[in-house]
């Protein structure tokens, strides 16, 4: 507000306005490089003047309006029950009496199971010292038929699959499956454990919800911006 200061801010005004017209009576307006700087420059203010002001509307996202869309995507926000699971396993093929023959050997083992105490009372132990002798699945038959937790969603492969069904068509921990015959062998399964879904809570997602519905509708926002600008100036 000084005098001094105003003197000082007018001869740099001046200054800059003098060089500006050295540049332009020397042709340097047309340069294309200067021109592309100008129309990026241009694009910037445009966008802060009129988009800023309609990006600020995606800010304001009601709770009730969160809730609907969670309510509408729950799925996303559940997670399936997992089982735990030890199998035994015989890779019986097509032939019938190799199937039964195999079928016999696992209700050998499952009858030994279930009087045997120390595995009926510990289903922690899958099928403990009899995976090596009746099973032959390579990855868990020496880790008492243990095969790790499974769900019934996901890409399983058709052995997995088969194992997960019979799994989860047994109740309570520590029981132990008929022998069951599949295509892909012949199958005794024990529930070792499980863990119920759950089904994580409103408030616990919220935050990223509102992130979520913000950023959609800031892009559809830009989206509707940008369309309207280019339908308003035509390409010749």
């Amino acid at each position: 507000s000084d005098e001094q200061t105003r003197k000082v801010a007018l001869a740099a005004l001046v200054r800059r306005a003098q060089f500006a017209h050295e540049a332009i009576e020397a042709g340097l307006a047309d340069d294309p490089a200067l021109n592309a700087e100008m129309n990026r420059l241009l694009e910037i203010r445009l966008r802060e003047s009129r988009l800023n002001p309609l990006l600020k509307e995606a800010e304001e996202v009601s709770e009730e309006h969160l809730r609907e869309l969670y309510e509408g995507q729950i799925d996303r926000f559940q997670s399936s029950e997992t089982r735990k699971v030890a199998v035994l396993w015989l890779d019986s093929g097509p032939d019938p009496g190799r199937v039964q023959r195999c079928r016999d050997r696992l209700s050998e083992a499952r009858q030994f199971a279930l009087e045997n105490k120390d595995i009926a009372e510990h289903p922690e132990k899958g099928f403990s010292v009899l995976g090596a002798d009746y099973s032959e699945h390579s990855a868990s038959r020496f880790r008492g038929g243990l095969v790790g937790w499974m769900s019934l969603k996901g890409n399983l492969d058709p052995w997995t699959k088969a194992v997960s069904s019979i799994a989860f068509s047994l109740e309570g921990k520590g029981v132990i499956s008929e022998v069951t015959t599949r295509k892909e062998g012949v199958f005794l399964v024990r529930l070792v454990d499980r863990k119920p879904g759950v089904t994580r809570s409103f408030e616990s997602v919220s935050a990223n919800l509102k992130r979520a519905e913000q950023s959609r509708l800031r892009e559809n926002i830009k989206k509707q911006f940008e369309e309207e600008v280019l339908s308003q100036q035509a390409v010749e």
